[in-house]
């Protein structure tokens, strides 16, 4: 049985996550991100499919991405030319501080149920592996810029697009500051009870 102690800890983790955009551009460690990873795979999924794939591109690529994106008109355009350069130009400035960037897919599936609970459970194993940022120190951003989620940069990660769907790039990095915690709505605003 699960102790209360447990309970708080976990409590305490799921409330003190933040979506961080802000990092100091230190790497975050190899050994560190797969322990993230591992817990990321824990996640619920039906027939136990494992349908999530990770690609991890480490600190010391990002400026391969960067000089990647840099060269390629299509994304630079993408996916409204008149704002595309502006946000390409903000995207490539952050960059260097994410301390590793994971693009996460899932296998898609002919069936539509079934590709919609793999989705889902692709979902779940991105938030198990933003609390356990969160819980080792670490910040988080889920990031679907257009930039990064382009098939030409999902292409360059090695992501065969054709069996695989996009879910996100998850930025990891040691957070340069402390974002403040939003506010969420009661509870009873989003609950609807069927008594007895």
């Amino acid at each position: 049985m699960r102790t209360p102690l447990l309970l708080d800890q976990v409590a305490q983790v799921i409330r003190a996550r933040r979506t961080h955009k802000s990092f100091t551009g230190e790497p975050v460690d190899r050994a560190q991100i797969a322990e993230l990873l591992d817990l990321a795979r824990w996640a619920p999924n039906h027939r136990l499919s494992e349908p999530w794939r990770f690609t991890v591109i480490e600190h010391a690529a990002i400026p391969r991405l960067i000089a990647f994106l840099r060269s390629a008109p299509e994304i630079i355009a993408f996916p409204d030319p008149a704002k595309g350069a502006a946000k390409l130009a903000k995207l490539l400035e952050r960059l260097p501080t994410a301390g590793a960037l994971i693009q996460v897919t899932w296998m898609r599936q002919l069936e539509t149920a079934i590709d919609f609970e793999d989705h889902a459970a692709a979902a779940a194993a991105v938030q198990n592996l933003l609390l356990a940022a969160s819980a080792a120190g670490l910040g988080s951003y889920w990031s679907t810029s257009p930039a990064l989620t382009h098939p030409l940069t999902l292409g360059w990660c090695g992501i065969d697009t054709d069996k695989q769907g996009f879910l996100g790039c998850i930025w990891l990095g040691h957070p340069a500051d402390q974002p403040q915690a939003p506010t969420r709505r009661p509870l009873d605003e989003r609950v609807r009870w069927i008594p007895a």
